[in-house]
């Protein structure tokens, strides 16, 4: 069976993924460019109008640029890049050097680096003690995302940046191992397995017990002492992947995307907003099964199926289980679950044909959402 290097699901209106492509794809087909190789190394990053990718100092923008539909741009950056996050009118590119640099989505935009403003208290100078002054750490930008209403930077030196304001700053033995955004929340995951949400949380996506905005990060402690291992932001909503395998979803569930009904069997509507953690039970899955004849006679063995990964678009949620089955829920009205329905909305977790398909030594895709696509690349 042949490998797909990169396939998509989703919106395609405006040729983001080509114009060999339909406006609306209902399961994951095959793209790719000329003037773009992509594999395995390739990042990606979508808004609804446009894709971009990057390759180690090579950034290409195909979609809705300049009013023009089926259009590109190809850049070259001053260094290697190293992330890419895409708002609706706007890229930002994270360089291994550091900085950050801004491309606007039109056909003749060239890079910008990013200015910070200055901080109102300067550092206390450190010294030894011998009393010489220790050297300063160059701050220098390790992570970024982008919403429709918030971007935000995390530095080396552990600084939080609503771009281009430092918001906060944590202690040095947190690490920060993720950080998403949705449309006005970002969420960030520490090494010590810990979930800061802030911004916008009318919808619940903040995972409070109270609707309201958070100026600064403040912990789920709804999930602390449970250790994260994967986070999401969708639109609205976000999920969370335990370090047992459970999934958490909360926020906004207007077309199912926490996996959860949105009617009452009797017809009822369910409440839309679900402001913390709800722990979804996942369908059974025997993808791991193995053959097995420990007493002579052959027979079936079965590792236990557990999420590992979660990804989420404006209103679906994609789980990623540890035997490389794919799960999808949310809305679907331009195919972005990729289940080959027509059907508006799936309010409940089912299994991606696309990723069953796929050979499972072979079955690790990498899984990007767009807020209204779904893009798979090995």
């Amino acid at each position: 069976m042949a490998v797909i290097p990169a396939a998509f699901t989703g919106f395609n209106v405006f040729g983001q993924f080509g114009n060999k492509q339909a406006s609306r794809v209902h399961d994951f087909t095959e793209f790719g460019f000329d003037e773009c190789v992509i594999n395995s190394s390739t990042l990606i990053a979508a808004s609804w109008s446009y894709t971009a990718f990057a390759q180690e100092n090579r950034l290409f923008v195909c979609g809705f640029l300049t009013d023009k539909p089926n259009a590109s741009v190809n850049i070259t950056a001053p260094d290697k890049i190293k992330q890419i996050a895409a708002a609706e009118k706007f890229c930002l590119i994270l360089l291994e050097n550091g900085k950050i640099y801004k491309l606007l989505a039109k056909l003749e935009a060239n890079l910008e680096e990013v200015k910070f403003a200055a901080t109102s208290v300067a550092p206390p100078q450190k010294r030894t003690i011998f009393g010489a002054i220790k050297q300063q750490t160059v701050e220098t930008f390790t992570h970024i995302v982008c919403g429709s209403n918030i971007n935000v930077a995390v530095s080396n030196t552990n600084g939080i940046y609503s771009i281009p304001s430092k918001i906060h700053e944590f202690p040095k033995h947190i690490k920060v191992k993720q950080l998403v955004c949705g449309f006005e929340h970002a969420m960030l995951l520490t090494n010590m397995g810990d979930i800061y949400a802030w911004g916008m949380g009318l919808r619940g996506q903040l995972g409070q017990e109270l609707l309201q905005t958070e100026e600064t990060p403040v912990l789920l402690e709804a999930l602390a002492g449970i250790k994260i291992i994967h986070i999401a932001a969708g639109g609205w909503h976000s999920a969370a992947i335990s370090a047992f395998g459970d999934l958490y979803t909360w926020g906004h569930n207007t077309n199912g995307q926490l996996g959860l009904r949105v009617f009452k069997p009797n017809g009822q509507k369910e409440p839309t907003v679900f402001p913390l953690p709800q722990i979804i039970d996942m369908p059974a899955c025997n993808a791991c099964s193995v053959k097995s004849s420990d007493d002579g006679e052959e027979g079936e063995q079965y590792t236990e199926c557990i999420a590992v990964k979660v990804y989420a678009g404006a209103r679906h949620t994609i789980v990623q289980m540890n035997c490389g089955t794919v799960y999808a829920a949310g809305w679907n009205v331009h195919g972005q679950l990729g289940l080959k329905k027509l059907n508006q909305m799936c309010d409940h977790f089912e299994r991606v044909p696309f990723f069953a398909t796929i050979p499972n030594q072979l079955n690790t895709p990498n899984i990007v959402c767009g807020p209204w696509c779904t893009v798979a690349i090995r």
